[in-house]
């Protein structure tokens, strides 16, 4: 079996390093040219940012436990995010500059069209996630029901995270679609020109499109130490349980895990460059 059918691919050259293996016009020469183009990319799985955002996650539970955040730890955790982020956006777009010299024209056009047609498919299986009026969902009232299910919040609590919540701007309905929208439209130039005949991964926007690699986790920590605050200590070790449990899926954190929008990890969704899950 190829090194491209056994592994599961996430982020954008991961998807087109799968797709180009799937091309039977593949010399022998340039299947050992992807092989290691993948062994590359999958390098070091320690220092990913898979491992950064995991590290930063047990840190988590680890405060909520303790019912203290350490303010040295985050910082430091953040400083770890976003170097890996960085390096593994470098990794990615070594992987797509190799990628792009590998392939002749008549291949690079196909892969392009074979990645967008997959995308296509996948949209049109979605279900167009709305709220109970017909309109765009309340996601802030689905983590608010989330929490209190799921923690056992009683009213004087509820009302006291659901201040909490309404302080996140970047959960609207607005916003969310801005944000997948923006990334779309990422994915979609580097597709474009990952087609030409001159093609630099590094001179076209790769980011998730925060103002830092690390903006998630750092919202996920602001939220967590709030919530801490509220909570009894049975509520906390609830908090903690889930926190750990998600901790294997970055990306995803406890207050937002209702609410993806297509944007989570996913060898099926080609996203920009950012946190990865290490192959299987």
């Amino acid at each position: 079996m190829a090194k491209g059918a056994s592994r599961r691919h996430v982020g954008l050259a991961g998807v087109l390093l799968r797709g180009a293996y799937d091309d039977s016009s593949l010399t022998a020469d340039q299947k050992a040219t992807l092989d290691k183009l993948e062994d590359g990319l999958y390098a070091d799985p320690t220092s990913t940012p898979w491992a950064a955002h995991k590290a930063f996650q047990t840190d988590l539970v680890s405060f909520i436990r303790a019912s203290k955040v350490d303010s040295a730890k985050l910082t430091a955790d953040y400083a770890a995010i976003d170097k890996a982020v960085t390096a593994g956006q470098g990794r990615e777009a070594d992987a797509l500059n190799g990628l792009h010299a590998a392939l002749d024209a008549t291949q690079r056009q196909a892969l392009v069209d074979q990645v967008k047609a997959r995308r296509a498919a996948r949209e049109a299986r979605e279900r167009p996630q709305v709220g109970p009026d017909g309109g765009a969902p309340d996601w802030t009232k689905r983590r608010l029901d989330r929490l209190t299910l799921e923690l056992t919040l009683d009213d004087t609590q509820k009302k006291a995270v659901a201040a909490l919540l309404a302080r996140d701007t970047t959960m609207t309905p607005a916003s969310m679609q801005a944000r997948k929208d923006a990334a779309q439209k990422r994915v979609d130039t580097l597709l474009t020109e990952f087609a030409k005949d001159t093609f630099d991964a590094k001179k076209v926007d790769t980011t998730t499109g925060g103002k830092t690699p690390h903006d998630g986790a750092e919202r996920n920590a602001t939220f967590t130490t709030g919530l801490i605050a509220i909570l009894h200590p049975d509520q906390r070790e609830k908090l903690a349980v889930r926190t750990e449990r998600m901790g294997s899926r970055p990306g995803r954190s406890f207050e937002d895990v209702d609410t993806s929008m297509g944007n989570g990890v996913d060898e099926e969704q080609p996203m920009p460059m950012g946190p990865r899950m290490p192959p299987r």
